[in-house]
Order: C-alpha cells, then sequence, then structure tokens
C-alpha cells in the first residue's frame, strides 16, 4: 500500500510523495545495515515529515517502544528522553538547529554531555551544519554522522558522503539518485515525469536539484543549483557564502535580495549580530569581492518550517522588505 508523505516545503512548495512498501523497506534495511544493528530511537522530530517517520520505522525493527521528546525542543527534555532507553543500541535522528541547541546546553551544563554519549548514534540531516557544530559535537564524545537525502529517497540514503547499501550516485547537471529506496513518484504525474527518469540501461533515476561533487567516491554537497543568483552578471553561490558567514554567526542564513543596479545581491539574516564589515572582507576572502554581503537583517526568532529548517523563502520577503524600507529612508543605495 505504501504512504504519501508531503515535503517540507523549505525551497518551495511542498510536494506529496508517494513511497511504496518496498521502497521503506529498503531504505530502512540499508540504514540498519549500516548502523551495524537495530536498536532503540529518540524521536525528536515531527513524525509527519520523513526524518521523523524513519525514526518510526527504524525502531519498530528493534521490537522496543519508541521514545518522544515531552513538548517543545529543549536539552532537558531531550536527556530526560534518552535517559529513559532500554535497549542496549541507542539511536535518534535531529537537525542542526536541535543540534547546536543541544552543544550550546552541554557548554552551560556539562551534565547534558554524558547521557546523550550514551546515543550510539546521532544522525544529522536536514540541511547544511553550521560551520563547526559537528566538530563542537564530536569533542562532547558524541557520534554524529551526516545524512543527505530527501523524501523522494525515503530520507537519508547518503551518509558521511558514502551511500547506503544499493544505493548509487551520479553527478550530471545536479546529483542524481538511484536504488530501490526511490519513491514511485509525485502526486502530481507531471511532476513526477520531470523529476524521475529511466536511462538507456533501465535504471531509474532522481534529480535531487542540488550541485555536489564525488572525490574518491564520496559526495560532496554544495547546495541547490538553484540557490545561484546572477548579481551584475556574475554568478554567485549563496550556500558557499552562507558556509563562510557561519564562522561568524552560527544560525545565519544567506538570501538573495532585490537591488535596482546589479538585480540580486547577497544578505545575511540571523538573530545575532555580527560585523558587516568583517563578514564581507571574510567572504571576499574566500569567495572573491562579488561574493560579499550587502545587507544584514537581525531577527529576534529565526522562521523556520514545521520540519525545523529555516524558512527561506519568508527570509526572503522579510529581507526584500526590511531592504526596500532602508532604500526608501536613503539609508543606503
Amino acid at each position: 500500500m505504501g504512504v504519501v508523505v508531503e515535503t517540507s516545503g523549505s525551497s518551495g512548495v511542498p510536494k506529496r510523495v508517494v513511497l511504496s512498501d518496498e521502497a521503506i523497506a529498503a531504505s530502512t534495511d540499508a540504514a540498519i545495515d549500516r548502523l551495524g544493528a537495530p536498536g532503540q530511537w529518540v524521536l525528536a522530530l515531527p513524525d509527519h515529515y520523513i526524518a521523523g517517520m524513519n525514526v518510526i520505522w527504524r525502531n519498530e525493527v528493534s521490537g522496543a517502544p519508541l521514545v518522544r521528546t515531552a513538548g517543545a525542543f529543549t536539552a532537558e527534555a531531550f536527556v530526560e528522553a534518552v535517559q529513559s532507553l532500554e535497549h542496549e543500541r541507542k539511536y535518534t535522528s535531529l537537525v542542526p538547529t536541535q543540534l547546536a541547541r543541544l552543544v550550546d546546553a552541554a557548554s552551560l551544563d556539562r551534565s547534558f554531555i554524558g547521557p546523550i554519549a550514551r546515543l550510539d548514534r546521532i544522525l544529522l540531516g536536514g540541511q547544511r551544519a553550521p560551520f563547526g557544530l559537528i566538530e563542537r559535537a564530536a569533542r562532547l564524545g558524541w557520534r554524529i554522522t551526516r545524512t543527505y537525502g530527501a523524501t523522494e529517497t525515503v530520507g537519508g540514503c547518503v551518509w558521511d558522503g558514502r551511500p547506503l547499501r544499493d544505493v548509487k550516485v551520479r553527478l550530471t547537471d545536479q546529483i542524481e539518485i538511484s536504488g530501490p529506496q526511490l519513491a514511485d513518484g509525485y502526486a502530481d504525474a507531471a511532476l513526477t515525469e520531470q523529476r524521475f527518469h529511466t536511462d538507456g540501461t533501465g535504471t531509474r533515476w532522481y534529480k535531487t536539484g542540488d550541485a555536489g561533487s564525488l572525490i574518491g567516491g564520496t559526495l560532496q554537497v554544495s547546495g541547490r543549483i538553484d540557490d545561484v543568483i546572477n548579481s551584475g552578471g556574475i554568478k554567485i553561490s549563496l550556500a558557499a557564502i552562507e558556509h563562510v558567514v557561519q564562522v561568524f554567526a552560527p544560525d545565519a542564513v544567506v538570501v538573495a535580495a532585490p537591488h535596482p543596479e546589479w538585480g540580486e545581491v547577497p544578505a545575511v539574516v540571523t538573530t545575532l549580530k555580527p560585523s558587516l564589515a568583517e563578514i564581507r572582507a571574510a567572504v571576499a576572502n574566500a569567495l572573491g569581492k562579488p561574493a560579499r554581503p550587502n545587507h544584514l537583517v537581525t531577527v529576534s526568532v529565526m522562521p523556520t518550517t514545521a520540519s525545523g529548517k529555516p524558512d527561506r523563502k519568508r527570509l526572503g520577503r522579510l529581507v526584500a522588505s526590511r531592504t526596500q524600507e532602508r532604500r526608501r529612508r536613503g539609508l543606503f543605495g
């Protein structure tokens, strides 16, 4: 029978993805194979998105009761959930925002470190981790594995750059993925034809829309192919800028802002108050002067989608509104 799962819509309109029972089973089996054994899981993610569903499906194999965090995600609630795990193998899945909260909490209260270190694996996915976050977590003795995938691949199917069992990855004009975990398609037949295709060998592929590279068989994802803006005739990767900016503000998101002369320019959104001058200098040094962000927008709370990812569409509208208002007031050109 399978299920229909809606995507988070963080980079566009949510899509309804059709997953077969066979695809779900293939994904679950491959994940447990890479983990080494079934185990008990803490569910700290929404259970109506694919990452949360995967936690449920993988936990079922162990026969142990699923443990859910209580209420809003906090370090206290998460540690309490971890401490209630009884299986000899213990796992969880988080998004970078959640891991960052745990790392920050542990820096203030070291009693959080030990319980989280009991987890055999913390799968981290959903978005690119801020610069240095995984290293900070590793120094606490926490075992982090970066995952990459999509609802269309039943979630993460590439772990730490290496495809799971029976998964194939190739590069064309974007990253493409094949394997038994692929979705049947979308509820929208036209979209299915656009994003899924079969090559001359009969192998079916999913077009991810992501750019990346394969180095020694290890996949490195550099960002969305549509996050490249044309600023004054020069193509600039917002993902590359964001990676540099997160050294100064770990929660920073870089989006496009309209500009009367250049068309679009990079803009930084963060809850912190870093120096725009320092950010521009660092970006210029790493990526060249044209990539320097023009604007810094500070928000009290970073807007996110229901799955915990930054809501980039909302942030884009916010930046456009703020920059237009400041331009109207003559604060910058």
